[in-house]
């Protein structure tokens, strides 16, 4: 490693790329606060890691060539930038968090404290995707993850650099190669894994060394590249000008950052967050990037845009900023139940600057430019966010069921009439039955009936399913919403005594409009159920929040027998006891299981199957995109499948029951486009059912 003499040294400053930091962190907060009006403003994360990516590896090159570099200084630097204001908004969210929080959410509050800590949220964030996983908006630290990405990217990047520097290997070689390889990953894993391509570090790294590429070619000037700047500049002055003009690079600079521009514009007003991201769309925000950073502030938009007071202003408080707005925005959401107000969201932008301005004068600057000498600064910060995060880990650990629960709260939040227990998330029945909580869809709310469905989202419904029919009418397909009730609707003496169901459903607003369209058939198996559970057993899992085996076959036998089909054979016997969803939801340690509410299924004639996963598909909740081949099948129909968890144990009915079954994936995401994909199939089939949980309407 090198040891030297003078002090790590920075490239020049540059204060187009304060104003390209202003117009990202803007981008980023405009689209927290106001997403239906800036659709693509998420695109800002991306914009910082270009720039980080050139402006790290400008700093480490630049200082190896000049034998400064040191790693000891270079990490000093990077904790007393990033430190004082992550310590700050950790301790301000935690201490908010303590007063607004139920027990649960302040358990996941700290988890997510003890990783920003530990710069690891985005890998956090990725094992916690799933099924019950709640809101992105109810997750105060969310926007953590980018972050953690950079602070990874310096972790690995400085090593490689100097270590390919000291060895004299080509560095341009090493910068495409390992962002070659990342953008593959990106690319593979977006359609597939979505949820992995977007948190993990290896499918984003090439933003970052995108940046690098920049920072490689601004430090050693390639000659041939700067021939190949110099002609392409020449040529735009002739296609340009009338007159001769000198190739002084201004024009092909000017050329690049209105190109840079409008890659940007284009990605705040097209792109958005129902698009599949990263993927190949992360390809305008970094291009975009990147020519404007390359075109210097010889170019009049760098200039004059990007380089005046107020961008640079914003520019130099970006961070602090970024790391303030979101919880702000976040926590309103929770303490209001709900989306904030546009008043609110107003009121949260300049109070996010006021903290945000606060932060830097009083907290950050004194750490990085005086107070106390370099070695205690350290210490004090290290000292300072080791303490925090182990705080917070402690406090995960922790039982606060009874210390956060509604009636404990300091802060009252709007939907507590609708809490039971000590979580939104789910609730403790009579005995030793487990429901899911309001937070689910507003699943209590929905129960009491302390809310109705509006008209546009009666609407809304039926326009989607008016249309599948209608494109399945003209195909002679048979169109089926099969609904998954919510425990609660048929065990409602297991609720706890408080919680009286309203004798009218909040589903029946939309199954009465359902019902007037032409070809499709609804069947809801709540009443069949209601009556077969007195004699069939529990159809329920007691600690899940989804029918049994015994159940979905009884909901499927009603379905058959509607449409004439045949039932498979199966008889049912207990199975030892199942820890259902919700003792993961809840947490709860030995909690009394019941071999009752567990059937297994016993097959007469036990079908053979075939099974081809459809290719670049994700798994989602409904489960693998396939289809499966029933060699002894009871119905020679083709159908397709579309549905969401409840389908789960519905699908060795199916299997057992046609030929062939198409199962196309959850409804939320492929509903939306089933009637095209329905029309332009080179084969139709039979039927569609589209199975779809109470809660979700």
């Amino acid at each position: 490693m090198t040891s030297p003499s003078q002090p790590l040294s920075h490239p020049k400053f540059r204060p187009d790329i304060d104003g390209l930091r202003a117009i990202a962190v803007i981008a980023v907060v405009a689209f927290h606060a106001f997403p239906e009006w800036v659709k693509g403003g998420f695109i800002g994360v991306d914009i910082f890691f270009v720039i980080s990516g050139y402006l790290i590896t400008t700093i480490i090159l630049e200082n190896l060539e000049k034998g400064t570099f040191s790693f000891k200084e270079f990490y000093a630097r990077r904790i007393k930038r990033i430190f004082p204001a992550l310590i700050c908004v950790l301790v301000a969210c935690f201490v908010f968090g303590w007063l607004a929080l139920l027990g649960d959410e302040l358990i996941q509050l700290s988890k997510h404290i003890a990783a920003g800590a530990g710069f690891m949220s985005n890998l956090l964030l990725l094992r916690e995707a799933g099924y019950f996983d709640n809101s992105a908006d109810t997750k105060p630290l969310l926007h953590l993850w980018s972050l953690d990405i950079e602070e990874q990217f310096y972790i690995f990047w400085p090593l490689l650099l100097w270590f390919s520097w000291k060895r004299k290997l080509n560095i341009f070689i090493i910068i495409v190669l390992f962002a070659s390889i990342s953008f593959f990953f990106n690319i593979k894993g977006i359609e597939q894994y979505p949820t992995t391509t977007f948190y993990s570090p290896h499918t984003r790294f090439w933003e970052l060394l995108s940046g690098s590429l920049l920072a490689w070619l601004s430090v050693y000037k390639n000659e041939n590249f700067s021939k190949f700047t110099q002609r392409l500049d020449k040529f735009f002055n002739f296609i340009f000008y009338s007159s001769k003009r000198q190739s002084d690079g201004k024009t092909l600079y000017n050329i690049f950052s209105f190109a840079g521009f409008m890659f940007l514009a284009y990605g705040f007003t097209h792109i958005n967050s129902d698009m599949p991201f990263p993927g190949n769309w992360e390809l305008i925000p970094v291009a975009g990037a990147m020519l404007i950073i390359f075109a210097r502030a010889q170019a009049w938009s760098n200039r004059i845009l990007l380089s005046n007071k107020v961008a640079i202003w914003f520019g130099l408080i970006c961070l602090p900023l970024y790391l303030w707005h979101w919880p702000i925005l976040s926590f309103i959401k929770i303490v209001r139940s709900g989306p904030p107000s546009l008043d609110a969201r107003i009121i949260a932008i300049p109070l996010s600057v006021l903290l945000t301005w606060l932060t830097v004068k009083v907290i950050e600057k004194p750490f990085r430019f005086g107070m106390y000498k370099n070695k205690v600064t350290l210490a004090i910060l290290c000292g300072l966010i080791i303490a925090t995060g182990v705080s917070a880990l402690f406090v995960s650990k922790a039982a606060l069921a009874q210390s956060h629960g509604y009636d404990k709260s300091t802060i009252k939040r709007r939907d507590f009439e609708h809490a039971f227990g000590a979580s939104e998330t789910w609730f403790r029945g009579k005995g030793d039955w487990l429901f899911l909580g309001n937070a689910h869809g507003k699943l209590v709310e929905k129960l009491q009936l302390a809310v109705v469905p509006t008209g546009s989202d009666i609407a809304a419904i039926k326009e989607s399913f008016s249309s599948i029919a209608t494109v399945s009418a003209q195909y002679n397909i048979k169109t089926v919403l099969l609904v998954g009730p919510d425990k609660s609707s048929i065990y409602p003496e297991y609720l706890p005594d408080e919680l009286v169901p309203s004798k009218k459903r909040y589903i029946s607003f939309f199954l009465d409009e359902l019902k007037t369209i032409p070809n499709l058939t609804i069947y809801d198996p709540t009443n069949d159920l209601l009556n077969a559970k007195k004699s069939a057993g529990l159809v329920y899992w007691m600690t899940e929040s989804h029918w049994n085996n015994k159940g979905a076959f009884l909901a499927y036998s009603g379905f058959s027998k509607l449409f004439n089909l045949p039932t498979p054979g199966v008889n049912f016997q207990y199975k030892s006891t199942y820890a259902g969803d919700l003792i993961g939801l809840s947490n709860l340690k030995n909690f009394p299981l019941h071999k009752e509410d567990n059937w297994e299924v016993i097959w007469k004639n036990k079908p053979q199957l075939n099974k081809y996963k459809i290719p670049n598909e994700h798994e989602s909740a409904f489960g693998t995109a396939e289809i499966i081949y029933n060699q002894k099948p009871l119905s020679d129909k083709y159908i397709w499948v579309v549905g969401d968890s409840f389908a789960g144990s519905l699908k060795q009915y199916f299997n057992a029951t046609f030929k062939e079954i198409y199962y196309v994936g959850h409804w939320s995401e492929k509903l939306k486009d089933l009637p095209a994909n329905l029309a332009k199939a080179d084969r139709k089939p039979d039927m569609i059912v589209i199975v779809k949980v109470e809660r979700s309407f």
